[in-house]
C-alpha cells in the first residue's frame, strides 16, 4: 500500500521542523519546502525541494501549510510588516495556484495562522475568552493574521483548516528558552503588571492537533490550537520559577518594553484569553493542559 504523503511549506522552520519527524515516525511520506539550499535528507520518506515545481508528484494527500517569516525575530517597521505579509500571503497563494494547475486537491490543507488574530484588550480587563467566532481588529497583528486566513479560504475548491496557534513551547527552538532565561538568572520575573494572558501550547499538542485535523472529517474551518488553561503573566512566572527553583528578583516595568519594541510590544504585554472550542468539540484531548505538566516535560533533563 502506498504511504500517505504530506507536503510541508516551512519545512525547516520551528513547527516544521517537529512536524517532519513526528510524521515520518508515524509512516507518511513527507515533502519538505524550504528556502535553504541544498538541504538534503538521508531518510527515504522524506523530500526537500527549494521550489513546487522541484515537487515530482501529482498526489499530495495532505498539505500543511506553515511559511512564513517569524512574527518576533525583529521590530515592526514598515518594510517589516510587509516582509511578514509577503511571507504569508505570496506563499499561500503560490501554493493554491499550483495545485490548482496541477490539478492537485489535497483530502486536507491545514493552513496556519495564529491567536493574534483576535487582537488586543484595549481596557485590559481580560474579562473575554475569545473562541473560534469571536472578532478580529485593526490592528497590525490582526491584519497580518486575516490576511492570511483570506488568501487560504479563497480557493473553495480546496478542504481547507485554518489553526490559530498560540504561543508554541518547545524543547529546542521557539521563543520559551528566552521567556525562561531571566528566570533561570533570577533576575527578571513579571513583566509589567503581570495581568496579561499568556496563551500558549506544548509543541507535542500542536503536532497531534494538526495530525488530528488531517485525519478527522469536519465541516468546521477554524480552529485554535491553544492550551485550555487560562494563564497569565506573573503565573507563568510564578509556575516557571517553582520547576526552576528560582525566586526573580526584579519586575520590567511595561514602558520599557513599549520603548525597545514599540508595537512589537503588544506581543507581549496585552493579548486575549483564547478556548480551543472547536478541537474540543471534536473530541481532541490535550497531552499537556496545563502549564506544569508542560515545563515538568520540556525541562526534564535540562
Amino acid at each position: 500500500m502506498q504511504k500517505a504523503s504530506v507536503l510541508i511549506t516551512g519545512g525547516s522552520g520551528f513547527i516544521g521542523s517537529h512536524l517532519l519527524p513526528y510524521l515520518l515516525a508515524r509512516d507518511y511520506a513527507v515533502f519538505g519546502l524550504t528556502r535553504q539550499k541544498n538541504r538534503r535528507s538521508n531518510h527515504p520518506d522524506l523530500t526537500w525541494v527549494q521550489s513546487l515545481d522541484q515537487l515530482k508528484t501529482d498526489r499530495i494527500d495532505y498539505v500543511i501549510n506553515l511559511a512564513g517569516e517569524n512574527i518576533g525575530q525583529a521590530r515592526w517597521t514598515a518594510k517589516r510588516k510587509q516582509q511578514l505579509i509577503q511571507s504569508r500571503v505570496e506563499m499561500t497563494h503560490q501554493l493554491y495556484r499550483y495545485l490548482e494547475k496541477r490539478q492537485i486537491f489535497p483530502k486536507r490543507i491545514i493552513s496556519g495562522s495564529a491567536v493574534g488574530y483576535y487582537g488586543i484588550d484595549l481596557t485590559e480587563q481580560w474579562s473575554e475568552i475569545c473562541t473560534e467566532q469571536s472578532a478580529p481588529q485593526p490592528i497590525f497583528m490582526s491584519e497580518l493574521c486575516q490576511l492570511w486566513e483570506q488568501a487560504a479560504l479563497s480557493f473553495q475548491q480546496q478542504n481547507t483548516k485554518i489553526v490559530r496557534f498560540g504561543i508554541v513551547f518547545a524543547k529546542e527552538g521557539g521563543i520559551l528558552p528566552r521567556m525562561l532565561l531571566p528566570i533561570k538568572l533570577n533576575m527578571v520575573g513579571k513583566i509589567g503588571h503581570g495581568r496579561q494572558p499568556v496563551v500558549w501550547v506544548h509543541i507535542q499538542d500542536v503536532l497531534r492537533a494538526i495530525e488530528f485535523l488531517m485525519l478527522n472529517e469536519t465541516s468546521t474551518q477554524i480552529f485554535n490550537v491553544v492550551c485550555p488553561e487560562k494563564m497569565t503573566q506573573g503565573q507563568f512566572v510564578q509556575t516557571a520559577a517553582q520547576q526552576l527553583h528560582r525566586q526573580p528578583l526584579f519586575c520590567l516595568p511595561a514602558f520599557v518594553l513599549k520603548g525597545m519594541l514599540g508595537e512589537q510590544s503588544q506581543l507581549v504585554l496585552n493579548g486575549r484569553y483564547v478556548q480551543p472550542k472547536a478541537l474540543q468539540e471534536l473530541g481532541f484531548e490535550f497531552k499537556y493542559p496545563t502549564l506544569k505538566q508542560a515545563l515538568t516535560d520540556i525541562l526534564a533533563g535540562a
